[in-house]
């Protein structure tokens, strides 16, 4: 059973959003979702650990070069991922989060100091991560893969339709026990929840 997530979890998204590893092919797996969070303006920004991790670092992922390629055309066309560079000063500044925080993985740490060094949003489908980023940043700014999802039919940009296909795409390319499909479907379900009771709420004004 997954749990729902809160209103404002579905309700709003940041803008720019720092993102580890495996958020980057979470979003690029899918070209609707990928797609459809271009067209809705959202950017993702990866430290230069992200990238070395992404297009450098062995991996057996599932698809693994058919999603490298699709990140390389992305930042070289000046799309919705960039990179950007840590200095030491950024990393030192990590020194003062909570212990768990400085326990994470290279990338998601890298991660966690873009995202206090631009005071951005941290996209990560990481539970761990997610859970001790919270309190290095304001929890209000951490995201998930499945939170842009819910996120993207609340405002209307991803149909009923658009799901299933989404859905496919990530199981065609997903590492094993790396299941989105229930978080997926908890967030597409809260968002169309979210939906109707703002329209039944404008009907009871009309």
């Amino acid at each position: 059973m997954v749990n729902p997530p809160p209103d404002e979890m579905i309700s709003s998204f940041p803008s720019i959003l720092s993102i580890d590893t495996c958020s980057v092919w979470n979003v690029l797996c899918s070209k609707t979702l990928h797609i459809a969070a271009r067209i809705k303006g959202r950017h993702f920004v990866l430290a230069e650990y992200v990238r070395y991790e992404c297009l450098v670092k062995p991996s057996s992922r599932n698809g693994l070069q058919e999603l490298r390629t699709r990140l390389q055309n992305e930042l070289g066309s000046k799309g919705c991922f960039s990179v950007q560079s840590l200095t030491v000063d950024d990393l030192v500044a990590l020194s003062y989060t909570p212990k768990a925080v400085r326990r994470l993985h290279h990338g998601e740490l890298a991660a966690v100091a873009l995202a206090q060094k631009l005071r951005n949003g941290f996209l990560t489908d990481d539970q761990n991560a997610r859970k001790n980023a919270a309190s290095a940043l304001d929890s209000s700014r951490v995201r998930t893969t499945s939170h842009l999802i819910g996120w993207l039919v609340y405002e209307g940009q991803l149909s009923d339709g658009d799901i299933p296909t989404v859905i496919n795409d990530h199981k065609e390319f997903e590492q094993e026990k790396a299941h989105l499909e229930p978080y997926i479907q908890s967030c597409y379900e809260h968002a169309m929840g979210l939906r109707l009771r703002e329209r039944i709420a404008q009907q009871g004004f009309s």
